[in-house]
């Protein structure tokens, strides 16, 4: 049985956390006990690779493919449709492996408890299931050979991407005998080498009691889960005879380096990545880890902190790595920097210049005020309860995984107080800092410079080793093995085509729908400032929206560019550097964004540049006179800095491809059906990161940045220095005799929007997968028939798409989105191997729900859909939630209506939206590699590089 073990009040994290540890097993159980309405589960095991074959990744997979209590394929997607979840996945790291979900629901928390529990401990682990998750042989048409899996089409898709490529490249030289050393979510060269018997037996090993950690959040009942616990594992086991323990790695004797090649984007052949890395202690040790935060903050906060300032100063590479800072993920910190957009045989030099910074640094001394800055950023993100798109009790599980992976205490990672006070001491004693940097970076010999180096033949090679390990298997292929491939994919179908009883499985119905959701309202408007109080730990949050008069079509392209920029230039007679350093002092940095809010597709719309910041309570005036100071006086006559700024700007938007090519591709698709999608696809698709790229191409041609200084301070120009409208939250009380009224700005310039394209696009890049979007004319959220699209595209997905293009066609994903800001109704796959079977499968899709929509798949999209919409958000999120909806007149009740009508959703009404919708004219689009060129042809798409 669980035995108290520890208890703790963290009142910085509104919790109580607590440690049980198991009498027999020596398992703990991690409790965040909070009032919060979310509740949290989560187990975790210590899983401890030792090659590349993607074992870890391809078990999470398969271990939500049936099990002993659960046997049917699919339980986890079907426990997404069956349920009022508020999140549910399942990570796959490089030493752990972790089941979490979260639920308001009481009877939704039991259902999915049970289903999680047995999937993890007593999973099917079926062959079939294996072949399919993870890779498998199958003959094609011609009877030749080819691999296929999830798994293994989502690595290449995921190795595809540079800095993926960067990352695994220093782990396997940094960590060389540990096993940070292999990929763990899997090689696509090695994963082919995987077989079953391998994967049950990682199971049996890794996935036992003793090597798990159980997590809870919210206010639940401690006693039934550890009664479920105790009765539906710990009963069924014995404890483990062996110790899981992840060795620490061998320190260089003096610093090494190493090389490695990825494929370059078209056009980006002589790119290439140089990083610096060291290992610098351990990350459980929460003392260590919060120092070497701090050190990170010192040296690379902002633009004004020296060892960035020097990366995005120099000229030895375009912009600053994406790996810059500390990456806490491993048994061992690694800390990094360098750059990218580096020219060939310049790692020396790279080395030398980071080296030199941080040599003068211990030289000269480190400025008082920079170290009173990183610690004003380090008591920002210790107070954020931030949303991230993750439930908070899931954010703190994970914020102590390390400790509990390695055997420390997860209380001591989560109580951040007292280490506060211990690395105040530190910093008062004179030399810590220069004599930090010495011991942490300079004098430490365990140093990694690595350099990626561009090969345009990589994914040719790759598919030629393929190609070769396929050939080399058909060579050899007897009648005999032939008839057991082609069994294997008749297997494989059968199981994929049958209808599972899905009775097995627990559910909530659409009777436990709560009847009403409650929403944020601002407590207090004054003038045009709409003041929301909530809890916000101390932190004030503000976001002015700046009217702007139209803007044309060439500065609405660049527009994401100038709101880049504006919060990293100068502002009156104040350089980049000294205003990068006010906004360190006295902020938790700001941020611009361009916002376009219109009524329908077609019509013209407002034009708002929204700027937004957090903050101490105390700094509250100054953050604001930072965020007037930016709309009245800044200044683009910093040209170098300028163009640093798109450098940097660039190379972040191709970094984002691989993570983000369906919404880009989604994006595409829409931009040929209406005005108002057309003018999204500038603003922020690739249209913009396209134009972007030929720009920089025109500035190093001409040698002159003016065309663009001109573009931005024509865009500056056509803002107002007067909000319209201001967003605050704040706790209660906190800016009493604080706030000043500004005069309102009326909204009423009207925005003209892009006139629509009749292009479809096929953009290529550097990946060897596809994701493919088809676009449909859509309507407003407003719309009486909106609601039923919504559903529509859940039933879409879970009733065809994801079985005709994850099950079979060997996607990682696929699905429908209603989208009602661009009022388009899209479909889209993710890291697809396929193309032109892709978009049979869309249209394969929407003849299905003609005839086959039934009253399970109507239920359980209605489900799902509640369910998104009802997700509990950060008290601030909720806040600004509201906001946005009150811009966009939206009031509460329109959005309890629209939450009805989803409820109120018929087959009927889904249906008629199918056919009134779908069957009409459509636009595609993909993003995809060279490989998928002859495709795009055949689909009559135009070609363009990125």
């Amino acid at each position: 049985m669980f035995e108290l073990k520890e208890s703790k009040e963290i009142e910085l994290l509104n919790v109580n956390a607590q440690i049980y540890q198991h009498s027999k097993f020596n398992t703990q159980h991690i409790h965040l006990d909070s009032p919060n309405d979310e509740k949290v589960f989560m187990v975790a095991f210590r899983t401890i690779p030792e090659d590349s074959t993607g074992v870890a990744h391809i078990l999470e997979h398969t271990s939500l493919c049936g099990s002993e209590k659960y046997p049917v394929r699919d339980p986890f997607f079907m426990m997404i449709r069956r349920s009022l979840n508020s999140f549910m996945n399942a990570f796959t790291s490089s030493d752990w492996t972790a089941y979490p979900f979260a639920t308001q629901n009481n009877k939704d928390f039991q259902n999915l408890l049970d289903v999680y529990v047995d999937s993890a401990f007593f999973p099917k682990l079926d062959p079939l299931d294996f072949s399919q998750e993870g890779h498998r042989l199958e003959l094609d048409s011609n009877q030749n050979l080819e691999i296929k899996g999830v798994v293994f089409n989502e690595m290449k898709g995921a190795m595809s991407s540079p800095t993926d490529q960067l990352w695994h490249g220093m782990s396997k030289h940094l960590f060389e005998e540990t096993t940070y050393h292999h990929n763990s979510g899997g090689d696509p060269e090695k994963i082919i080498d995987l077989t079953h018997e391998d994967l049950v037996a990682f199971h049996q090993k890794h996935y036992h009691p003793s090597n798990a950690t159980f997590f809870t959040f919210g206010n639940v009942v401690i006693d039934e889960i550890h009664d479920h616990l105790e009765r539906n594992v710990f009963d069924k086991f014995t404890p483990a005879s062996q110790k899981l323990v992840i060795q620490p790695a061998k320190i260089f004797t003096a610093p090494v380096s190493a090389q490695g090649t990825y494929q370059p984007l078209p056009g980006d052949e002589d790119n290439h990545h140089v990083v610096i890395s060291w290992l610098i202690g351990n990350s459980h040790d929460p003392l260590n880890l919060l120092e070497k935060y701090f050190l990170s903050n010192i040296l690379l906060d902002n633009s004004s902190s020296p060892l960035r300032k020097a990366l995005e100063q120099s000229d030895l590479g375009k912009s600053p790595s994406p790996f810059l800072g500390i990456e806490p993920s491993n048994k061992e910190i690694v800390f990094m920097a360098g750059l990218e957009g580096v020219a060939a045989d310049q790692a020396k030099n790279i080395e030398e210049l980071i080296l030199t910074t941080l040599k003068d640094l211990v030289k000269n001394g480190v400025p008082k005020e920079l170290i009173s800055s990183a610690l004003h950023q380090l008591e920002i993100g210790q107070r954020e309860i931030s949303g991230g798109g993750m439930p908070y009790g899931l954010q703190l599980m994970l914020g102590c995984m390390n400790a509990c992976i390695h055997y420390d205490n997860p209380i001591s990672m989560l109580d951040v107080d007292e280490n506060f006070t211990k690395l105040k001491e530190k910093i008062s004693t004179e030399g810590y800092i220069e004599s930090l940097i010495e011991s942490t970076l300079l004098s430490n010999s365990h140093r990694l410079t690595y350099e990626l180096k561009p090969d345009s033949s990589f994914n040719d090679n790759l598919e030629e080793y393929f190609s070769s390990k396929l050939k080399e298997k058909e060579d050899t292929l007897s009648d005999l093995d032939k008839n057991k491939i082609i069994k294997l994919a008749d297997d494989l179908k059968i199981r994929q085509e049958a209808e599972d009883d899905a009775s097995l499985l627990p559910k909530v119905t659409i009777e436990d729908i709560p009847l009403k959701r409650e929403y944020s309202e601002s407590n207090e408007v004054v003038g045009n400032r709409s003041i929301y109080e909530v809890g916000t730990n101390g932190l004030v949050y503000s976001d002015f929206l700046f009217p702007c008069s139209s803007l044309t079509n060439e500065e609405l392209l660049f527009s994401s560019l100038y709101t880049f920029i504006i919060t990293e230039v100068g502002i009156q007679d104040k350089s980049y550097e000294e205003i990068q350093a006010h906004q360190s002092k006295i902020s938790g940095g700001i941020s611009a964004a361009i916002k376009l809010q219109t009524k329908e597709s077609s019509e013209p719309g407002t034009l708002f540049l929204s700027i937004a910041s957090k903050c101490l309570e105390e700094n509250f005036n100054a953050m604001e006179e930072l965020i007037f100071n930016t709309i009245k006086s800044v200044r683009f006559d910093e040209e170098k800095r300028v163009l640093d700024l798109l450098n940097i700007f660039v190379a972040r938007n191709d970094e984002s491809l691989n993570q983000n090519g369906h919404y880009l591709a989604m994006n595409s698709a829409a931009s040929s059906l209406n005005t108002l999608a057309t003018t999204s696809f500038h603003l922020s698709g690739l249209q913009m990161i396209h134009r972007t790229k030929e720009l920089i191409s025109k500035i190093q041609l001409d040698g002159d940045a003016s065309y663009i200084i001109n573009i931005l301070q024509n865009i500056h120009s056509k803002v107002s220095i007067q909000p319209h409208k201001i967003f605050t939250a704040c706790s209660k009380d906190a800016l009493k005799n604080k706030l000043e009224e500004f005069e309102a700005s009326q909204a009423n310039q009207e925005q003209q929007l892009i006139d629509a394209t009749k292009s479809q696009i096929a953009w290529i890049t550097g990946s060897q997968v596809c994701y493919c979007a088809q676009a449909f004319a859509g309507v407003a959220r407003e719309h009486t028939d909106s609601a039923a699209l919504s559903v529509l595209a859940t039933v879409l997905r879970n009733g065809f798409l994801h079985t005709a293009i994850r099950e079979k066609g060997g996607a990682y994903g696929a699905g429908a989105s209603n989208d009602t800001a661009t009022n388009t109704f899209k479909l889209f796959s993710y890291r697809d191997p396929k193309c032109k079977e892709t978009f049979q499968a869309f249209e394969d899709a929407i003849s299905w729900a003609k005839t086959s929509i039934n009253e399970q798949h109507l239920e359980e999209a209605i489900l799902g859909v509640v369910s998104s919409i009802d997700k509990p958000l950060s008290p601030v999120g909720e806040a600004k939630n509201d906001f946005n909806f009150n811009l966009e007149d939206i009031n509460i009740d329109d959005r309890l209506a629209f939450r009805q009508r989803i409820i109120n959703c018929s087959i009927e009404d889904l249906v008629r939206v199918n056919e009134k919708y779908l069957t009409k004219e459509s636009k595609k689009s993909i993003l995809a590699g060279e490989s998928f060129k002859d495709q795009a042809e055949e689909l009559k798409l135009e070609i363009l590089k990125v």
